[in-house]
């Protein structure tokens, strides 16, 4: 997945959440948008650090993935932790919108994959 795919995919979702936000006035759906925003940046780190590492050797690309998994998961904590200290009530959203954020883009992902017939 690149850039161009990661920005549209994230103009699609985050145009309703908007537009819901405007109509309802239920400002829980920023939380949705915060994970889903979070969720697709860990999964454009995680592809990054899959290109850098596939051209090392095996000890050398462990430890870029061993360093970049700890890094991602201390991302998506301060995002957690700051949403649930100042709105608590965003946080069932806000996890929805990890899981989103990480699942469509890899779906995508493995989906042009197998289409490119590399898979």
């Amino acid at each position: 997945m690149n850039l161009k795919t990661a920005l549209m995919l994230w103009g699609f979702v985050s145009l309703p959440i908007f537009l819901g936000i405007a109509l309802t006035a239920n400002y829980v759906w920023y939380g949705f948008l915060i994970g889903f925003s979070a969720g697709l940046f860990n999964i454009l780190w995680l592809f990054r650090d899959a290109s850098k590492a596939i051209h090392q050797d095996l000890p050398m690309a462990l430890r870029i993935y061993y360093k970049s998994l700890f890094s991602r998961l201390g991302m998506i904590t301060l995002v957690v932790a700051t949403i649930g200290r100042f709105q608590p009530e965003w946080l069932f959203s806000l996890a929805l919108g990890i899981a989103g954020g990480v699942i469509i883009p890899l779906i995508i992902a493995i989906s042009n994959q197998l289409r490119s017939g590399r898979g």
